[in-house]
């Protein structure tokens, strides 16, 4: 399925690209020097689920292999769908504010438990210890997940690591989630694709060049066309139910295009949203066109996920946390 959103950009989201037009954050140049990009973009980082989250939802965290796993369970007492939810932020930054904002609306509009860890990232670590990490997240969780009823989703390098752990599981024989939700997902960290170029003038966020040297860090001393690293580069047939959001003014759309391309040419499922005039993770954003992707990815939630029992959550991450 195809769907291409062609309805003018809302005032909202005009203003909001503007924002990031002035600060300059896709060139790092400009009225806003890029020390200050980097200051502004750790000070809206917030790995733990902020105050005003924690009001709205049940917050239960525990560590796995060393790293924070946050669970978001709605306040309403209700048999809910699960999703494991892979943050994006170039494989450098954890999550931001927007991230909670997001999931918490997605949680109460799903019905959904959310498992949210903060997975390994570079410089620090690569792709290589994120995956042992997501394994063994995989292995703990399958004592209380039913991960073959779940939704994995991710948005930008979250989304990109969503697919690729997919194809890994697949490769391993491992259970399989019921469906993968890619957010503007990064399928290829090389970013080779000579179309970038052409809409990186109008991209407000992301800047080809930085963002090579972050899939660099990333990939470590690996090929960087792994399908671990970049997902474009492997099989995606024998997946589950795939759906592919993305926005034409993001760099990423030229490869999403690809994939999309490759999907219909080995007969992959694939459901393709395209939203004209959109930024990168648009969705997380403030703008009116989020609620619109905010439907259809419910729509997506409630048809492919299963119910988990909040009370089973509860108890188990009591029992991991102790």
């Amino acid at each position: 399925m195809i769907f291409i959103h062609k309805e003018p950009p809302s005032i909202r989201s005009l203003l909001v690209q503007q924002v990031f037009r002035r600060a300059s954050v896709a060139s790092g140049n400009g009225q806003m020097p890029h020390f200050l990009v980097r200051q502004y973009t750790r000070s809206i980082l917030s790995a733990n689920p902020p105050l005003h989250v924690r009001a709205r939802m049940e917050v239960r965290s525990l560590k796995i292999a060393g790293y924070p796993v946050h669970a978001l369970i709605p306040k309403v007492q209700v048999c809910a769908h699960s999703i494991l939810y892979l943050h994006g932020g170039s494989y450098l930054f954890t999550f931001t504010r927007q991230h909670w904002n997001f999931l918490a609306r997605l949680a109460e509009r799903t019905g959904s438990i959310i498992i949210a860890p903060d997975y390994p990232l570079a410089p620090s670590h690569t792709w290589a210890e994120a995956y042992r990490f997501l394994f063994d997240l995989h292995a703990v969780l399958g004592s209380m997940l039913p991960f073959g009823k779940s939704v994995l989703m991710g948005d930008s390098a979250g989304g990109g690591l969503a697919l690729g752990f997919a194809m890994a599981l697949r490769d391993r024989g491992l259970q399989l989630p019921a469906s993968v939700v890619m957010l503007s997902p990064w399928l290829d960290v090389t970013l080779e694709n000579p179309q970038i170029a052409e809409i990186q003038e109008s991209d407000p966020m992301l800047n080809a060049d930085s963002l090579r040297k972050a899939g660099r860090a990333w990939a470590g001393h690996s090929n960087p066309r792994r399908p671990e690293i970049s997902p474009i580069y492997g099989d995606a047939r024998n997946l589950p139910p795939l759906s592919l959001f993305i926005g034409t003014s993001d760099i990423l759309l030229p490869d999403c295009r690809k994939f999309r391309n490759m999907c219909a040419a080995r007969g992959v499922p694939l459901d393709y949203y395209e939203y004209e005039y959109m930024m990168h993770v648009w969705m997380l954003l403030p703008v009116d066109e989020s609620k619109e992707a905010m439907d259809q990815i419910e729509g997506l939630v409630s048809t492919q996920a299963a119910c988990l029992e909040p009370d089973a959550v509860r108890a188990f991450f009591a029992e991991e946390g102790r």
